[in-house]
């Protein structure tokens, strides 16, 4: 199953291109790391006046963002700035032309020159509707301006290597990491009018918790009951994996938590490197459980998530009026959208836990990007699979992950807890913003391109939990979980495509589902041998 889409605002799929000009369908752009460097190179085409070069145009939205970023948080800014050095404000070339400061920067330049772009004029090799018209220049302390690194090094007298630029390079994976943040959030909210916030912060945790009801809000833990736990590994020396690491530990920090890293031994110093709380786990499924314990010891709630979340969110409205994928995405659309902190997640998942009759110790997210199909059902479902990227474990349970599992540890768990417990908690409109499978280390170094590591876990999971696993119809090396120990057989999982065959279902079986659905219905009386309970309010404790 792949786990936490990074495309924010996804739509339910339609098939044809009528139906997506029937509905008025506009795919939303997803926005990168690249995309304020593209947003900046955009203004500065429009404002040269060429008319004979192509200008890619921008959201506005992006426009506005890129624009609101000072000077000082783009990584083409010098790292070190020398007394008497050019300010880069005023940086010009030897002819005069304004060099604006870049949102990018080379691996190799040193730490005490900048990186800038610049507009440039025509010339004998311009075409109409051509590409160019921005260069790329690197700045001296003197503001001697050059475009290629050759230059850089006969200014230095020395090679250059990314040995020289490794400060500058950190320096912008935080720095980019600070505006993945931004640009989630931008994307959940699809700012588009009245300008755009210097700084877009998560939604006050009092507006968000104005969703749980009274008997809920007295379930509402505090943010000290909590141990946060990051599961982490080999990736604290890559700039890719520096820039999520930060990511994660600001949305924390702005919530005033500092979290703990729980990563491999040769990787310790690398993340302590970073300013991070970080201690020996181990692999993925011991670092796991030795979080697990560290909660229990300290009489906490454990909360563990992935190391790239950029973003939570969380959408309220009403159901759809049907299982069209017109009426889902019309319900998804119309929905409030709440940004929120790692923090008030979890605090809003345990206290809809504690509020169940149920009384399950394992909550979580719903696990796509999107969160459109599930306007068709319920928001919580409680015998469905809890993602690995973000979840909570309630004080009080026992169990803990196999170690014998490198790869979809998180399905046991989930059938672990609902052996255990009877039941777990899934918010069906809480979903994240991350990206797994382009990854450098984690988990990602375990799979293999024949999925030969994917399948010895598969191979588990049936073995463990006979009739609960199924190949999915869709996807190579995943599975779909169903859990079979109730008295009603659950729904799919909602990741398959509405009004698609699943090949693990028969005609028969389902019209045998729906007959005993009807009779266990009849039968049925308040308060008397009802065997599966519905998602209910109770008093906390209970």
């Amino acid at each position: 199953m792949a786990k936490g889409s990074q495309a924010v605002g996804l739509k339910v799929k339609s098939k044809g291109k009528e139906a997506k000009q029937r509905r008025g369908h506009v795919a939303v752009k997803k926005l990168s790391k690249s995309s304020m460097t593209s947003a900046l190179k955009a203004r500065l085409k429009k404002n040269s006046g060429r008319d004979d070069i192509r200008i890619d145009e921008q959201p506005q939205l992006l426009d506005d963002a890129a624009h609101s970023v000072p000077i000082t948080e783009r990584g083409g800014y010098p790292v070190i700035r020398k007394k008497g050095s050019a300010d880069p404000k005023k940086w010009v070339t030897v002819t005069g032309v304004p060099v604006s400061v870049d949102f990018n920067r080379c691996r190799w330049l040193p730490d005490d020159w900048g990186q800038g772009v610049k507009a440039t004029l025509p010339n004998s090799r311009s075409k109409p509707n051509g590409g160019g018209g921005i260069l790329t220049c690197f700045v001296s302390p003197e503001m001697k301006v050059y475009f290629h690194k050759e230059k850089v090094e006969e200014h230095v007298g020395r090679t250059l290597s990314d040995k020289d630029g490794f400060n500058g390079q950190v320096r912008l994976a935080k720095l980019q990491a600070q505006q993945t943040i931004q640009l989630a959030r931008l994307q959940i909210r699809e700012v588009n009018k009245g300008g755009t916030k210097s700084f877009i912060g998560a939604d006050k945790d009092s507006d968000f918790f104005r969703l749980l009801s009274a008997t809920e809000k007295k379930c509402l833990p505090s943010k000290e009951e909590f141990h946060f736990c990051v599961v982490s590994a080999r990736r604290a020396t890559k700039l890719e994996g520096v820039r999520d690491i930060v990511a994660v530990q600001t949305q924390l920090q702005e919530a005033g938590i500092t979290p703990t890293w729980y990563v491999d031994a040769e990787s310790l110093e690398d993340y302590k490197a970073l300013g991070l709380k970080a201690i020996v786990g181990g692999k993925l499924t011991p670092s796991r459980n030795k979080a697990l314990d560290d909660a229990a010891a300290r009489k906490k709630i454990c909360v563990q998530m992935s190391d790239d979340i950029a973003a939570w969110e969380y959408r309220h409205g009403e159901r759809a009026s049907n299982k069209t994928d017109d009426a889902m995405n019309k319900a998804h659309a119309l929905a409030q959208r709440f940004i929120v902190t790692p923090v008030a997640a979890a605090r809003f998942i345990v206290a809809k836990m504690r509020a169940s009759p149920d009384k399950p110790k394992l909550g979580g997210v719903y696990m796509l990007g999107s969160c459109a199909r599930t306007f068709a059902g319920p928001e919580f479902v409680d015998h469905h699979f809890i993602l690995g990227d973000f979840f909570v474990v309630d004080k009080g349970s026992s169990v803990r992950f196999d170690e014998n599992m490198k790869l979809k540890e998180d399905y046991d768990f989930t059938c672990a807890h609902l052996k255990a417990h009877g039941s777990v908690l899934r918010c069906n409109r809480m979903t994240l913003t991350v990206k797994h499978y382009s990854n450098c280390g984690g988990a990602v170094a375990t799979r293999d391109s024949k999925g030969v590591e994917e399948q010895r876990n598969i191979a588990i999971l049936k073995s463990k939990w006979p009739g609960c696993f199924h190949k999915h119809p869709k996807r190579k090396n995943e599975v779909v979980l169903r859990w079979k120990a109730t008295a009603e057989e659950s729904e799919d999982d909602d990741d398959i495509d509405e009004g698609q065959q699943n090949p693990n279902r028969t005609s028969k079986s389902k019209k045998a589902a729906s007959a005993s659905r009807k009779e266990s219905k009849k039968a049925s009386v308040p308060g008397k041998g009802r065997t599966i309970k519905p998602f209910i309010k109770s008093a906390c404790g209970a």
